[in-house]
């Protein structure tokens, strides 16, 4: 595993943390709800461009890898 794959796996980790600290901690106390679904939304755009963005770098070794030929 690479560098890019620690670089994206932290950036999901970031992601999953504000997930549950912004609405729940410093959302909580915005008496109506719009503010967390505002924020929900804007954060499953980001989810998604970031999904896209792997996606597009997707790519399969296809017997590549130097461990298959010596």
């Amino acid at each position: 595993m690479g560098k890019v794959f620690w670089a994206w796996m932290a950036w999901f980790l970031f992601l999953f943390a504000l997930d549950f600290t912004i609405p729940f901690f410093w959302l909580k106390d915005v008496p109506k709800v719009t503010g967390s679904f505002l924020f929900w939304t804007l954060w499953i755009v980001v989810a998604i461009v970031s999904m896209f963005l792997i996606f597009l770098q997707w790519r399969e070794n296809h017997g590549n890898n130097e461990e298959d030929h010596p």
